[in-house]
């Protein structure tokens, strides 16, 4: 089984590797709106403008769905944005970011805020990245486990953020059964498609 996630893994990066600059802008600029949405149908209590609200959203590499356009758009709407921090042992802390922050870059080359972790239970909604994902929510990552070791710590503390995955079209395919520690998403969202997986949760 691992031999075959590998594998999809290594056609699925290819392919979206290979999306080109005007696919890949109207793909973040698509996705913003099925975001907004989900927040609104999932969790309508965030769409009060005066509730405390936090995005963790992420930077995007090798081919992502960029969420910066969604980003923007959520700060506008006066959301906390936090962006990931890699740690050791594949750790991950979110940290505060806003338009004018400068970065640091990791040893992936992806910039990571400079400023203080937020608590896990303050996050209200997490934009994740991934390689693969299919309709029941299940998610192939870069094969790290970041995000699987975060959305552990969640439940740990019986905390649960609304998931939305940001996924090209491409990238929702059918997948290998999950490992026991594979956290499903509660929405994946393409440029085209609104999948939800869980009622919202």
């Amino acid at each position: 089984m691992h031999d075959s996630r590998n594998l999809l893994r290594k056609e699925l990066q290819k392919a979206r590797s290979a999306l080109d600059v005007t696919t890949q802008h109207a793909a973040a600029t698509a996705i913003t709106p099925h975001v907004v949405t989900s927040i609104e149908q999932c969790r309508p209590e965030l769409a009060n403008a005066s509730a405390s609200r936090t995005v963790a959203s992420y930077l995007s590499h090798g081919g992502e769905i960029d969420a910066m356009p969604t980003t923007l758009a959520l700060h506008s709407r006066g959301w906390t944005i936090v962006l990931p921090v890699c740690g050791a042992n594949a750790s991950m802390e979110f940290c505060p970011w806003t338009p004018d922050d400068e970065l640091t870059f990791n040893r992936y080359g992806i910039g990571e805020p400079i400023t203080a972790p937020v608590a896990i239970e303050s996050i209200d909604v997490v934009l994740v990245p991934g390689v693969g994902f299919n309709t029941s929510g299940s998610r192939i990552g870069h094969g790290v486990g970041f995000y699987d070791r975060f959305f552990a710590r969640c439940a740990d503390r019986s905390h649960d953020p609304l998931r939305l995955a940001l996924a090209h079209d491409l990238q929702v395919v059918d997948l290998p059964t999950p490992e026991p520690w594979d956290v499903p998403m509660h929405r994946v969202l393409t440029p085209t498609k609104v999948i939800d997986t869980t009622t919202c949760a």
